[in-house]
């Protein structure tokens, strides 16, 4: 398999910034944004789902401090 080497022609010879600025707004316009019902629909599953997690964790985190304070705190104490 034989690797050539990319000629750079005049518009390959452009300032870097520019270029990738057009390219950015030439992609953007490519997006289907979401509408307003969606975002917002989007919006509450993201933000019931970060509660969920945070409410398990904080869950988990008391229960762990519960059983390290009566089990090894405990034994600690009473040896």
């Amino acid at each position: 398999m034989a690797v050539t080497a990319r000629r750079r022609n005049e518009r390959d010879q452009e300032f870097p910034p520019f270029r990738f600025l057009r390219e950015t707004y030439e992609e953007l316009r490519k997006v289907v944004w979401p509408t307003p019902a969606e975002l917002y629909r989007y919006t509450l599953v993201v933000v019931i789902t970060v509660v969920v997690i945070a409410a398990f964790i904080g869950a988990v985190d008391l229960a762990l401090s519960e059983i390290s304070k009566r089990w090894i705190y405990a034994a600690v104490k009473a040896g």
